[in-house]
């Protein structure tokens, strides 16, 4: 009614009960089996009044390079749901549900039930591609928002007020524009992706093009790291692997420690899909030497084919004991904001020294908890005799001075 206002939904769902054919027979009509002659079909988008409200109910995440998209244990529920159904009485359950045996499906499907069950099941899948292309069609129809906060996370259309800093159209977006807004071009929410750093791009399996380096498609101000409070160098800050002696090295130490390092234009460039590759690590043979980054470790994201990760405690003690080459292995950071950390958990060796040095460590960690029992018995031995000398030495004192 015209009357009535307007609720948002979030979920439609239409309900089609399907024939058997000859399985109906046994089954027969009204029973129990009957309820599993079904297809779900989700019709939200047919008969919402607002699609982006109803992704917004269902909260809906967005991706880093496509639209906002349902919630894929949606559309996973909903395949599973249909291919059980239409398993029917194919399944163990299904057919001793019934009292029957595998025998007896065999004598009802002949070669004419299986032509027509794999006819069927084709046309099934047209008919559900078309409803698919159909709903689609019927959400990229919805009405263009009308003030600019509808604009924000809007599923369908997107105008360049709205977006993130991080976030671009397509090059090839104004040959799809939808409308106008206040002077503004209307675009498809499909239009808009997600740029990052070119070392970003690499934890997606993919890297920037050479000649797209020089032209990140945006670039934004980086948050600076905070200063450390009341930093003082010692005289000997410094000292480690990265200093070689010289006073130039101590004072790149210091400048790093007391955050005064130089840094560039404060700007950081982004990059989006289409400047990038397929990319995967680089194959590491026996005889090449580990790859580090600049904090000489590898990242595990990043671990090149070659390399196993070696996580159990004591493996890089025992690495060093058998001189195998090895390389800590960076998991990832903890902390939130300007409180991160790195955490770095086990090493990265070469695929041909795994197995050696995971026998190597089981025998390691069996003699050190030998030795810690062997340990632990002396000290309980030397709690004892400390007991009993002085049990013997209190009744040689009762004994000789006890009568005075």
């Amino acid at each position: 009614n015209e009357g009535c206002p307007k609720t948002t939904v979030a979920y439609v769902l239409a309900v089609e009960h399907l024939a058997r054919d000859s399985r109906d027979l046994i089954a027969g009509d009204g029973g129990e089996e009957n309820q599993h002659q079904l297809r779900l079909t989700d019709v939200t988008k047919r008969y919402a009044n607002s699609w982006s409200q109803s992704l917004r109910l269902r909260t809906a995440k967005k991706s880093r390079t496509d639209e906002i998209a349902d919630n894929a244990w949606w559309a996973e529920t909903i395949k599973a749901i249909n291919q059980y159904h239409r398993s029917g009485l194919k399944s163990p359950d299904m057919l001793s549900q019934f009292g029957l045996s595998k025998l007896d499906a065999i004598e009802i499907q002949d070669s004419s039930d299986e032509n027509r069950m794999d006819g069927s099941m084709h046309a099934d899948e047209v008919v559900e591609r078309e409803e698919k292309e159909e709903l689609t069609a019927s959400a990229a129809n919805e009405a263009i928002p009308t003030s600019k906060a509808a604009f924000n996370n809007h599923p369908v259309y997107a105008i360049q007020a709205v977006l993130n800093s991080n976030e671009v159209f397509a090059p090839d977006a104004k040959d799809r524009i939808c409308g106008i807004f206040k002077g503004s071009p209307v675009y498809r929410r499909s239009d808009v992706h997600t740029a990052i750093t070119a070392k970003k791009w690499l934890y997606e399996g993919r890297r920037v093009k050479d000649d797209e380096l020089k032209k990140p498609i945006k670039r934004v101000k980086v948050r600076k790291k905070p200063t450390p409070k009341g930093f003082q160098a010692l005289q000997s800050y410094g000292v480690g692997a990265t200093n070689d002696g010289s006073e130039e090295a101590r004072q790149r130490d210091i400048a790093k420690g007391s955050g005064l390092e130089e840094e560039d234009d404060g700007m950081q460039n982004l990059y989006a899909i289409w400047q990038t590759l397929p990319w995967s690590p680089i194959p590491v043979g026996p005889n090449d030497a580990i790859p580090t980054n600049e904090y000489n470790n590898v990242e595990l994201k990043l671990l090149n084919p070659g390399l196993v990760h070696i996580e159990e405690a004591g493996a890089s003690r025992v690495a060093k004991m058998l001189g195998i080459p090895y390389a800590p292995c960076l998991l990832g950071f903890e902390g939130h904001g300007g409180n991160r950390t790195p955490s770095i958990r086990g090493i990265v060796v070469h695929e041909h020294n795994a197995d050696l040095l995971r026998e190597a460590l089981t025998e390691f960690m069996s003699s050190q908890l030998e030795r810690e029992h062997e340990k632990r018995v002396e000290r309980i031995m030397k709690r004892w005799k400390k007991l009993i000398v002085g049990l013997l030495t209190k009744e040689r004192l009762e004994r000789e001075y006890g009568g005075d």
